[in-house]
């Protein structure tokens, strides 16, 4: 659920972009106080809620009770302002989460934590980074074309480490996560300039929950299974997008933005096997890839 927010309260349409400024004082003042224990604590909510996905035993059922807690939180915001002239997107964006649900939780049923997390979060940036120049003609600034080539080494390193353990499927899927991130922030990049982002994310989200929750034919026992670690996803990563929010509201995008990657860090970190010291440099080499294409 990590969404851009909207543009008229100062916050970039687009994460990783770095042409995009959050406007008035936010953009022309240092990160302060709050905006970095708001972000830091962002991070450690998404870290958290991923772990938290990654030890679930049936982690599809869980990911469905998480969309569904998500979506009943977000909906007093969604009927106060519903995204009606943003619905294309909404259908879009939503089934774009699901699949990004869905291939997570393949990937964690296959894979390590600190092998998963750090490529899933750290292809989506190089991606974008890389699709903005292709398709877009956005300009690929020096630190951007460093930040690109430090992504991919970092990536290519967490890579060789899991495919020298046999996990092989677990990050091709934790790449089509990271594809799919890629997709739905591009989708929401334009929604959001249009309509109310908090009415949005919860649509979005609610489309999401049925899309998952017909995935596990709404099967009772799973659900029901899996409603204690599925809470937990769901009020951890809505609670980690409202505080990235809240962040963009108080400091400049791109130090926000960065701030954000450090959560590949704290995944590592979190992560209930032991990593040695060539994930966490490829974990590091992301963090500062991610720094770099916001410069």
């Amino acid at each position: 659920m990590r969404r851009p927010a909207p543009s008229r309260p100062a916050t970039p349409p687009l994460p990783w972009a770095g042409e995009h400024q959050a406007s008035g004082r936010a953009a022309r003042s240092r990160v302060s106080g709050v905006a970095l224990a708001l972000v830091l604590a962002a991070a450690v909510l998404h870290a958290a809620w991923n772990r938290l996905l990654h030890g679930s035993v049936d982690r599809l059922a869980a990911a469905a009770v998480g969309a569904a807690v998500g979506a009943v939180l977000l909906m007093p915001a969604t009927i106060a302002a519903p995204p009606v002239r943003a619905w294309p997107s909404v259908l879009a964006s939503g089934a774009a989460e699901a699949a990004y649900f869905a291939f997570l939780a393949a990937a964690y049923q296959r894979g390590e934590l600190s092998v998963t997390y750090p490529v899933a979060r750290g292809i989506a940036p190089f991606l974008i980074t890389l699709g903005g120049a292709a398709v877009l003609g956005e300009a690929l600034t020096p630190a951007r074309v460093c930040g690109s080539l430090a992504l991919a080494a970092g990536l290519a390193v967490i890579a060789h480490v899991g495919l020298s353990k046999g996990r092989g499927h677990a990050l091709a899927f934790a790449a089509l996560t990271g594809v799919t991130i890629a997709a739905y922030s591009v989708i929401d990049a334009g929604a959001v300039r249009s309509v109310d982002a908090i009415g949005y994310l919860g649509a979005v989200t609610t489309v999401q929950a049925v899309i998952l929750l017909g995935a596990v034919r709404l099967d009772w026992g799973r659900l029901r299974a899996a409603a204690r670690s599925g809470a937990g996803i769901g009020v951890g990563s809505v609670a980690a997008y409202l505080l990235v929010l809240l962040a963009y509201q108080r400091a400049p995008a791109s130090p926000v933005a960065t701030l954000r990657e450090l959560s590949i860090l704290l995944g590592i970190l979190m992560a209930r096997d032991r990593p040695g010291k060539r994930v966490w440099l490829g974990g590091a080499l992301c963090v500062l890839g991610a720094a770099l294409t916001v410069v």
